[in-house]
């Protein structure tokens, strides 16, 4: 084995101006010379780029602007931490102006160029500030602190969720038209639910982010191991239920042709407004209860397992007439705390009996393809913003939403920025009610059992609560 150098010489020639580097590698860190003179010669290409693209500048800029000089700048790039001298100019009010600064993005004082700041938000996706920190810090050999964190998830989360309210705004506020998505399938799956995560320095303690999947199927990638097609995802907070319907209408749209969508299959653990989510893509559709919900609720309803699992087949098989008055007999049987657990699961399965039975029973050949909410859930929300004594302000968790919804296209750079029609300043808005009413009653009321309730006023009163 040789321990000779290595001679290497690199030219770099930039709108005509030409570069040299030469570099002497030993054989005994060969890679490690090759990695730093990579990055060396990017940094040198990257400085090339930017002085010609201010030379150009000045000699096309505007009569009316004076120029000032030239200022140095250093920026944190993808390539490690480099300066620059870029010129500055007056215009015709009496502002500075920085063309390069601009065509790079970069606000005043900022030290992080948008690619850095979409790394650090894209890492901060799957961990904790400081894990995403010690990362960046190691991919761009420069030390970033975890507050810089913090303020590159801020920056880059909000300028998403900006640009889609602003997209919102737009059509149904404006009337403004959208482009249909290129997805066609005659059925379409859909799954919602919500989580409550805990606040800090708000006037509410906890919120309710609702979580909602759309996908055209599943496709088998292993023995028993499933995964959806075409899926997208949405995340919201301080929505009421209209305002969810139009987001998930505005987001099918943009990714499905929902003109060749003969059914939805709807899936949800029964609350009202995620029984609703899917209403306004106007589809026809069939409803089924979650059968993690279902089962959960057998089993807290029935100590013997066994006999809660043969109840739910017979549900999901029969319907709920076949076990009516089964459950009627354990209810009078039935003393105490688990009385009253039997009544609440014979209301929960009694006011979603339209999605107990399974499909094939419904007289449809569609493949059940629900089912995988709960799993998206946690991958959304509850691993990154719940546990280790999680709280959040709003505006990092309107963030953090929006860069768990994109973090795959953020970590592939392919993220398409809409345009701004609002302020760019971060608006998160709050929920009018604490939870919707509809939401509020999960068991009967006694005037639906009274002697009262047959009369109108009553029947009116169920009605409006219960009914779709």
């Amino acid at each position: 084995m040789t321990d000779e150098a290595v001679h290497i010489s690199i030219t770099i020639k930039v709108e005509g101006v030409t570069k040299e580097i030469e570099e002497k590698v030993l054989g005994t860190s060969m890679e490690e010379s090759a990695q730093t003179l990579g990055l060396l010669v990017g940094r040198e290409v990257f400085q090339g780029m930017i002085e010609a693209l201010d030379e150009r500048v000045a000699k096309n800029k505007p009569g009316g602007w004076r120029n000032m000089g030239t200022e140095k700048r250093r920026m944190v790039s993808s390539l490690g931490t480099m300066g620059y001298k870029r010129r500055v100019y007056l215009n015709e009010q009496g502002k500075r102006i920085k063309p390069v600064d601009e065509w790079l993005g970069l606000q005043r004082y900022a030290r992080m160029s948008g690619r850095v700041q979409e790394m650090g938000a894209s890492l901060v996706s799957s961990g904790t500030y400081l894990l995403a920190a010690s990362q960046l810090s190691y991919m761009t050999r420069t030390a970033i602190s975890h507050s810089a964190i913090q303020r590159m998830a801020w920056v880059v989360g909000n300028r998403i969720a900006d640009s889609e309210e602003a997209e919102h705004r737009r059509i149904f506020e404006e009337g403004g038209a959208d482009e249909a998505g290129k997805i066609s399938t005659p059925v379409l799956y859909g799954e919602s639910d919500g989580v409550w995560v805990h606040l800090q320095r708000e006037k509410r303690k906890s919120t309710e982010v609702r979580v909602a999947i759309i996908s055209t199927g599943r496709k088998a990638v292993g023995k028993d191991r499933y995964r959806l097609e075409n899926k997208h995802c949405l995340t919201a907070i301080g929505l009421d239920s209209e305002a969810w319907q139009e987001q998930i209408l505005r987001e099918a749209h943009r990714h499905y042709d929902l003109d060749h969508t003969g059914l939805l299959v709807c899936g949800g653990d029964g609350n009202q407004w995620v029984r609703h989510s899917f209403d306004r893509l106007q589809i026809e559709q069939e409803f089924i209860l979650d059968r993690f919900h279902l089962l959960r609720a057998a089993r807290r309803a029935i100590p013997d397992r066994k006999a809660a699992k043969a109840l739910v087949t017979f549900l999901r098989q029969e319907g709920f007439e076949s076990v009516r008055l089964e459950l009627k007999q354990l209810i009078q049987q039935a003393t105490g705390q688990q009385r009253e657990k039997l009544e609440d699961y014979y209301q929960y399965v009694y006011h979603n009996q339209d999605g107990l039975l399974d499909l094939q029973y419904r007289g449809l050949s569609v493949l059940p393809c629900l089912g995988a909410i709960e799993g998206n859930v946690d991958k959304l929300v509850v691993h990154r913003m719940k546990g280790r004594g999680c709280s959040w302000r709003m505006p990092g968790l309107r963030a953090m939403l929006a860069i768990c919804r994109n973090a795959d296209l953020l970590r592939c750079y392919a993220y398409h920025y809409r345009p701004l029609e609002c302020s760019p300043q971060s608006r998160c808005s709050t929920q009018r009610l604490e939870v919707e009413y509809a939401e509020t009653i999960q068991s009967s009321m006694p005037v639906f059992k009274g002697p009262h309730q047959n009369r109108p006023w009553v029947t009116a009163l169920h009605k409006a609560i219960y009914g779709r």
